[in-house]
């Protein structure tokens, strides 16, 4: 499902905003790659981005996909969301928020629960570790997985 289209366009000028301020050049390949992400609320692969926007860029290459979405991320414009087969998926949403991941299918969708987002990270812990970040998962198995796995077995069940 996409973002609404103003939210992108949001976030996109944003986006432009914070390169020129870090020196970033706003390259052609550097804002369409953005763009996509900020578009998707699936959480793509670094290989579902360059699928997506191959045929519009021949000059695009793989290579180019990881290596602007890990600057992105080291700059702290995207963030890499863990996900529960290792693969790396990447998210533009900044805001605060969680994610659901069906174990089954992968699928993962934002989801905001507000006692999750009021959790503080510790200052600093034993043996000087300061965390950074909090990114909370919540692994489970989503209404589809479970309609279909229902129907193998021959009846349904009524979702929780």
């Amino acid at each position: 499902m996409p973002r609404p289209a103003a939210r992108v366009a949001r976030w996109c000028a944003r986006f432009e905003a914070r390169c020129r301020e870090r020196g970033l050049r706003i390259t052609a390949q550097r804002l369409a790659v953005y763009r996509a992400l900020a578009q998707d609320t699936t959480h793509p692969t670094a290989e579902s981005l360059y699928e997506r926007l191959r045929p519009g860029m021949s000059s695009l290459s793989l290579a180019t996909v990881y290596r602007i979405l890990e600057s992105l991320e080291q700059e702290g414009m995207i963030r890499r969301v863990s996900t529960t087969d290792g693969v790396g998926r990447f998210d533009a949403n900044l805001l605060g928020h969680q994610h659901l991941v069906c174990r089954v299918c992968g699928r993962m969708t934002d989801f905001e629960a507000e006692s999750l987002s009021k959790i503080e990270l510790p200052r600093a812990t034993a043996g000087g570790f300061i965390a950074e970040e909090l990114d909370i998962r919540v692994v489970g198995t989503c209404f589809d997985c479970r309609r279909t796995a229902s129907g193998r077995r021959g009846a349904a069940k009524p979702a929780p």
